[in-house]
């Protein structure tokens, strides 16, 4: 049994190979599924964001749930392994423990010390949980990831000052069209993003225009900005007015095509265009970049102009949280390990009881029911407390690493059934 994390980023993989793998959410119950009838997979849960695509899983085996995490990337993007194998990374028990308590921390972001990778890691258990994709193992390891977070963040100084996606994105819009005062600006995508990003440029911006699926919910971020709710299907009256347009949504397909752009140009000659694409899969056709005027800033676009250096004394304290946390975490998985080796030696011994007391109890035809449960208790009772110790002591040297050599120990001098895989 090991907890494995399999996976793409935006430091080992480019923004075309990022929204193969990702996973909108509306397909994410087919995702889970899918990775629920692996072999070796027991639970699996899928964190997909625009700089990231990973699978956690509690397996079976190492090997084989590395392998099964492997062909669903490979099936899932329609590459072969070869075509990314080189750029993902995988990692076991107290390194993938290690791993997503750094994500959860804004430790291993592009912009390092953000707040929003929290909410999609708490996301990402929760959807996992409506599909019903995720247990005991990984509900741990996501609530404790969670709760390191939380800590990280109260603890240090990690996030003080911290920007975010959005924040690097408009920067760099605003040095390719000078300022961004007084420019007209279109939200398209009404969700955490494009909220972030109405905030930002309200007050400054000299208009706001969105456009939401969900007309509702672009109204009532209208509402909060002073802005104008657009038709979705009307996208292209926005490209014509904007000086700079944010897509930010979680469509598996483009929303802004390169024919849309090209006409909106030729109706506002002379005034250039920044399309700001902080979505994975991208909702910017790449044909749009080689319209005149037209400057198309994506994801890696915006990784280049972020410093994702990890330096200074607080990001050593949040650092060293998430190891000190990630061994504790590693502890736990080792006793929970053994917990099947200890359940079969009690199930061994109650049965060797029971066939005892009823071998016997032809010698206690004499007693009435109440003493033949006394006996029963009584024998019980001896028999708990004779596997107390022992299971106490398996589950402390696990914690202390070793349990897996006294469990199979166990297993063999008793003939215990192998549940290794539980």
């Amino acid at each position: 049994m090991s907890v494995l994390v399999f996976g793409l980023n935006y430091k080992t993989a480019p923004i075309g190979l990022l929204e193969r793998v990702a996973v909108p959410p509306e397909h994410l119950p087919k995702a889970l599924a899918s990775l629920a009838d692996r072999e070796h997979v027991l639970e699996a849960v899928v964190l997909s964001t625009c700089n990231r695509v990973e699978v956690y899983a509690h397996v079976a085996r190492y090997h084989g749930g590395v392998a099964d995490l492997r062909d669903f990337f490979a099936e899932w993007a329609g590459l072969a392994p070869e075509d990314f194998t080189d750029l993902a990374y995988d990692y076991f028990d107290e390194r993938a423990a290690e791993h997503l308590f750094a994500v959860a921390s804004g430790l291993d972001s592009m912009v390092v010390g953000e707040r929003q990778i929290h909410l999609q890691v708490k996301q990402a258990l929760a959807d996992a949980e409506a599909e019903a994709s995720c247990g005991r193992v990984l509900q741990a390891l996501f609530r404790q990831a969670l709760r390191v977070g939380k800590r990280a963040r109260a603890e240090t100084g990690i996030s003080d000052g911290a920007a975010s996606m959005v924040d690097v994105g408009l920067d760099a819009a605003a040095k390719v069209l000078a300022d961004l005062r007084g420019r007209n600006v279109l939200l398209v995508g009404a969700g955490k993003m494009g909220g972030m990003a109405a905030s930002r440029v309200h007050g400054e911006a000299g208009r706001i225009m969105i456009a939401n699926r969900s007309a509702e919910k672009g109204g009532r971020l209208a509402v909060r900005v002073d802005g104008d709710v657009l038709d979705f299907g009307d996208i292209g009256s926005g490209l014509r007015d904007a000086d700079l347009v944010l897509c930010s949504t979680g469509s598996s397909i483009p929303v802004v095509s390169q024919d849309a752009v090209a006409e909106a140009m030729k109706q506002r000659p002379g005034r250039p265009l920044v399309l700001l694409d902080i979505a994975v899969p991208r909702d910017v056709e790449p044909g749009c970049s080689y319209v005149p005027g037209v400057t198309v800033l994506d994801i890696d676009a915006v990784r280049a102009l972020t410093d994702t250096g990890r330096t200074g004394e607080e990001v050593a304290k949040a650092q060293a949280l998430v190891e000190s946390e990630a061994r504790r975490f590693a502890g736990w998985t080792r006793s929970v390990r053994v917990e099947p080796t200890i359940a079969a030696l009690r199930e061994r011994a109650e049965r060797v009881r029971a066939a005892e007391v009823e071998r016997l109890s032809g010698r206690l035809g004499g007693l009435d029911e109440r003493q033949r449960d006394a006996v029963d208790a009584l024998t019980r009772g001896i028999l708990n407390t004779f596997l107390h110790e022992p299971s106490v002591r398996l589950k402390a040297v696990a914690d202390a690493r070793g349990g897996d050599f006294y469990a199979a120990a166990l297993g063999e001098l008793f003939d215990l059934p192998d549940r290794s895989a539980e």
